[in-house]
């Protein structure tokens, strides 16, 4: 199978670096039979000529040149000047340590010499196949990028939603840290799932809430650790920051990251390198940081216990993740989607809900938000004997109160909307034309719902409501 393989690889191009001209013109030989385009030289400034025009995908290189000059150098040149090309070194018996020094440096593999040349071969033969595979991975994520940019995470067809799936696409392929600040239950690590999913990151999304996490082990959990750094540890770990190296590294509830471990995180995310606990040495690292908190973050540096320059430093761009009851015309949308999600994960035929169970829904308040939502739905459809959800199968506390409402479905939309605009009012204290821009509407059609709700003569009078944005 692996000369089958080779026979087909006559894209490779190859570069031998072999001081010894009859092993370099053997070498060379061998693999122009199995189909591969081989360039050789004896020595580093041949290598570094051909290096300098032509990329190579494998470089085979002898550790010890005939010049005296180590093939180290060479190692480190490839890396530095072609980093996808693939190394593999050769070495002699007396020289096992150059070669693990050799993958210090970036090489891929070794041959011990004297080896045969069906080794060298199923070793480049290998290595065309991990290529290949590799390019296959990055053609199926671009595949699966597509189709995720055509379906955006958060569900809803409001302004306020639109603006944000907006945002969201047009940061997306930026590297800048993003603060994503809202309630609970308002969809704040789909917004960061979404931001990773349209971006160009070949990495993992890699969420890790930070709340979750014992003080004592919050350094280890972001940073890593050595074996023994500490009682416990009886393995290496690698820390979140280089598992989603590439990707994107999303830190939930950061309000809640105590002082000490704040200093340490400020420091990663300046100098972007990592140091594990127990090491004496920093790695770099790659990941894109996304953080979200529901705390008012400047509220905390004002009373010490957030690092203001920690804040700045993610907050460089910052999304708001809007409660539901300012975009209560998305509930009927987000009902649908949660029925077919939860129809396809349960197995549970129920297709829709009827009419009064849809004005129930609309004129809950949802204090937990989508989260809620989701869940009294998932509830619901356990409950539900029938193929369409009632008002019967709702929690007791959304049915409170529903005696007085109207049975039309025309009416309740019209009671909703009007709680909706009295709501929105408030927020921006009576202020019609920013009302206006946050439902979506003209300030000619505001008012003229304003009139047609019996809302044409509302004066915004402060009471001490709760302002929502």
């Amino acid at each position: 199978m692996a000369s089958e393989f080779r026979r087909n690889c006559t894209s490779e191009q190859i570069l031998v670096v072999e001081p010894d001209q009859a092993l370099r013109d053997k070498l060379a030989d061998y693999l122009e039979a199995q189909g591969y385009a081989v360039d050789a030289v004896e020595d580093d400034d041949g290598a570094v000529a051909l290096l300098r025009n032509k990329v190579f995908s494998v470089v085979v290189i002898d550790l010890q040149l005939t010049d005296g000059l180590h093939g180290l150098e060479i190692v480190r040149h490839v890396r530095g000047v072609s980093p996808s090309t693939t190394i593999l070194v050769m070495a002699a018996h007396g020289t096992v340590g150059s070669a693990v020094e050799a993958f210090r440096s970036g090489a891929h593999d070794y041959l011990i010499k004297p080896f045969p040349l069906t080794d060298l071969g199923d070793k480049i033969a290998n290595v065309s196949q991990y290529r290949k595979l590799i390019h296959e991975n990055s053609v199926l994520r671009q595949e699966v990028r597509k189709q995720q940019e055509s379906q955006p995470l958060l569900v809803g067809k409001s302004q306020a939603i639109r603006e944000l799936n907006g945002l969201i696409k047009k940061i997306a392929p930026c590297s800048c840290n993003v603060l994503i600040t809202g309630e609970s239950g308002t969809g704040k690590e789909l917004v960061a799932r979404s931001l990773h999913q349209h971006s160009q990151r070949n990495g993992l999304f890699v969420p890790l809430n930070v709340a979750a996490i014992p003080e004592s082990l919050i350094e280890s959990y972001l940073f890593g650790h050595i074996r023994g750094a500490f009682t416990g540890a009886d393995q290496a770990r690698e820390g979140v920051f280089r598992t989603a190296s590439d990707g994107t590294l999303f830190l939930d509830e950061i309000g809640e990251l105590p002082l000490a471990q704040q200093a340490k995180l400020l420091r990663a995310l300046e100098a972007r390198e990592v140091q594990p606990v127990g090491s004496d040495t920093t790695v770099k690292v790659t990941a894109r940081v996304v953080a979200a908190t529901n705390r008012d973050l400047k509220k905390m540096v004002a009373e010490g216990t957030f690092r203001e320059d920690l804040l700045y430093r993610l907050n460089v761009v910052n999304l708001h993740t809007v409660p539901l009851r300012q975009h209560v015309e998305d509930i009927p949308i987000l009902v649908r989607h949660f029925i077919a999600r939860h129809r396809r994960d349960m197995g549970i035929p129920v297709s829709g809900t009827d009419s009064r169970a849809m004005q129930c829904l609309m004129s809950y308040g949802w204090k937990g938000n989508v989260r809620e939502l989701s869940n009294v739905i998932e509830r619901a459809m356990l409950l539900c004997e029938g193929d369409v959800l009632s008002v019967e199968d709702l929690p007791a506390e959304l049915r409170i109160g529903m005696e007085s409402w109207p049975q039309n479905l025309n009416d309740a939309v019209q009671r909703v909307q009007h709680r909706h605009i009295v709501s929105i009012l408030e927020t921006v204290n009576g202020n019609r034309e920013l009302a206006a821009k946050l439902l979506g509407l003209s300030p000619a059609t505001l008012y003229r719902m304003m009139e047609k709700l019996g809302l044409k003569g509302y004066k915004y009078q402060p009471s001490g409501a709760v302002a929502y944005l």
